[in-house]
């Protein structure tokens, strides 16, 4: 799953970051939103009650694109979008939430599945509200570099 972010007037952005002058500081912002914003994720995860192993918010990482001026954040764990998503009512592979099942004290996963088929998953946001706090303080300190 990939969630794509439009930015309006990313053309004048390019340009200004090519003014080399800049582009230290560039870097620096954009490191310490993506940052900022994987912090905020990890907390949410914890705060919407969405951790069970830890997984999803120990792999909840930043990866920076060569050059610096852009970063990927997101978690690994295959199961990261139903959290921020959730899912429509469906019946999900039993042997996907055997484990699951076990470490909360059911014998089986069956009753999970049934639960799933008739209600969905509800969505937890936790990485898109990291965003949405993150990027307007993002933007003002950009626009203060190149004032």
């Amino acid at each position: 799953m990939e969630i794509k972010v439009e930015l309006k007037g990313l053309e004048e952005l390019r340009k200004a970051i090519k003014d080399l002058k800049n582009l230290p500081r560039v870097k620096a912002e954009v490191g310490a939103s993506a940052l900022d914003i994987q912090s905020k994720a990890k907390r949410n995860l914890k705060t919407a009650g969405s951790i069970d192993t830890g997984n999803a918010r120990n792999t909840t990482i930043v990866e920076f694109e060569s050059g610096g001026c852009s970063a990927e954040i997101g978690t690994v764990a295959p199961y990261g979008p139903y959290i921020e998503f959730g899912t429509r009512p469906h019946f999900p592979p039993p042997d996907a939430l055997e484990a699951w099942a076990r470490h909360h004290g059911f014998d089986s996963a069956w009753p999970i599945c049934i639960a799933i088929a008739k209600r969905g998953l509800r969505a937890r946001p936790y990485l898109l509200p990291a965003y949405d706090e993150v990027a307007p303080k993002f933007e003002k300190r950009l626009a203060e570099v190149y004032k």
